[in-house]
């Protein structure tokens, strides 16, 4: 018999038999069942044969509207059941509002383990998984997207974003302009038919996705793997950031800010500061 509470439930992201034992129980048993596209989640449901509990949308524009609800559900003995289109409900997709205000009005929150998109695809992606960044989806807007990107050029984790059929290639071709040499997987359709797994160095991307329009299809996780920085080497954009830093701002606080965002020792910053100053009269 399950308690009262707010259950986040992972539904799959593709192939249906990967939703769990567990998650199906929690479905069954709901009272109240609140969905980011109640249409969408309703032919998952049929599938499971689960039919007559009440169903309400529950996304980005009404999750405030929507907790009340949920909250009185709770409150009144009922199972409440939060699902997203695909995947776990929060990680990119709605339910974090809900979540804080179910927390502050005391109401148990029960998260079950499931399909995410973000977790298969660092399982596939052949990079290092011990450490790790998710950014959700890439930047639209190209300058956003070149200064996430720099940011990227000197850190130790690999970095994960979501992308669309639509954008996969413009992006890639950013991210091989500013990272060339950096290890990247693509990881696409995931669970699905179609599931494909692309991994090579940035500066290749472009073109292998060129070559095959199949290959632009489907929604991708990207997996950015970093570049060892041995012996205190620095890269090539970290010191011309420092470079023009040190122009008009005290080396000790350029190093610094610069350390703290791109995850360089900051003795290794200053060392090559007062090179740069030496060398190019700063």
């Amino acid at each position: 018999m399950l308690k009262s509470a707010l259950y986040i439930v992972p539904t799959p992201i593709g192939n249906l038999e990967d939703i769990t034992l567990r998650a199906i129980n929690v479905l069954k048993s709901a009272t109240l069942i609140a969905a980011e596209d109640t249409r969408h989640s309703k032919i998952l449901l049929d599938h499971l044969g689960i039919a007559g509990v009440k169903l309400i949308s529950c996304h980005d524009h009404n999750e405030d509207e929507r907790a009340s609800i949920i909250i009185d559900e709770v409150k009144a003995g009922g199972i409440v059941a939060l699902i997203s289109d695909a995947g776990s409900p929060l990680i990119n997709d709605p339910g974090y509002r809900v979540v804080s205000h179910c927390a502050k009005e005391g109401v148990d929150v029960v998260p079950l383990p499931g399909p995410c998109a973000l977790i298969t695809a660092l399982e596939g992606a052949a990079l290092p998984t011990d450490k790790f960044m998710f950014q959700g989806f890439f930047p639209v807007k190209e300058k956003e997207l070149e200064e996430t990107l720099r940011k990227l050029s000197c850190v130790d984790y690999t970095a994960v974003f979501y992308e669309t059929p639509r954008r996969i290639l413009a992006t890639m071709e950013m991210v091989a302009k500013i990272l060339p040499e950096h290890p990247v997987s693509l990881c696409r359709e995931l669970t699905k038919t179609f599931e494909s797994f692309y991994r090579m160095k940035a500066k290749e991307v472009p073109e292998f996705l060129k070559a095959d329009s199949d290959r632009t299809r489907g929604e991708f996780v990207v997996a950015i793997g970093s570049l060892p920085q041995e012996g205190g080497e620095i890269d090539e954009n970290v010191e011309e950031a420092l470079k023009l830093l040190i122009k008009d701002t005290k080396v000790k606080l350029a190093c610094q800010a610069l350390s703290l965002v791109c995850d360089v020792k900051r003795n290794d910053l200053y060392s090559l500061a007062l090179r740069l100053k030496e060398d190019h009269d700063l």
